[in-house]
């Protein structure tokens, strides 16, 4: 090889060299530009956390769904439950209540015995005096007055039976 080719070739390598330095230049000098673009790198940093919180809020939101649904869900169960115990606290007073009338009647038809067993027993007193007092106004002496004012007390007792038995 001569020295002209040497020379070429060397030539042509410090040709490459030189485009390989003028390219990491360009991408050293692109990287400082970046780097000294605040602006930019913010814009960057701000479409960043732009993106970040709409992908929370979308986390949330589907959150937010899921447990609104598990709050439906729940109280679909606890509305069955109540509807349940309703029921039964329905039937055990129903049930209660027939109980209840039983016994009022019952003790009610008692006292209606008792009531009436009593208004004979005092109507056979009220008789029996107004018999003893026909008697006594039959013994007494003829006079009519005499026997008028036993006739009028004789009333009068038969009354405040009648009364006492409609007050009992």
């Amino acid at each position: 090889m001569s020295s002209s080719e040497r020379q070429r070739l060397e030539e042509e390598q410090l040709q490459k060299e030189i485009e390989e330095l003028r390219g990491d230049l360009g991408e050293t000098v692109e990287a400082l530009v970046h780097k000294a673009d605040v602006p930019a790198r913010a814009k960057e940093r701000g479409s960043e956390l732009a993106e970040r919180a709409i992908d929370r809020g979308t986390e949330i939101t589907e959150l937010a769904r899921d447990r609104g649904q598990q709050a439906v869900e729940h109280g679909a169960e606890l509305s069955a439950q109540v509807a349940h115990v309703w029921d039964e606290v329905k039937t055990q007073a129903l049930a209660r209540g027939g109980e209840l009338v039983e016994q009022v009647l019952s003790r009610g038809n008692e006292l209606r015995d008792q009531v009436l067993g009593r208004r004979d027993e005092l109507r056979d007193q009220a008789t029996a005096a107004a018999q003893r007092a026909r008697g006594a106004v039959g013994e007494a002496p003829t006079d009519r007055w005499v026997k008028v004012a036993c006739v009028a007390i004789g009333l009068v007792v038969i009354t405040v039976i009648v009364r006492r038995v409609r007050r009992s």
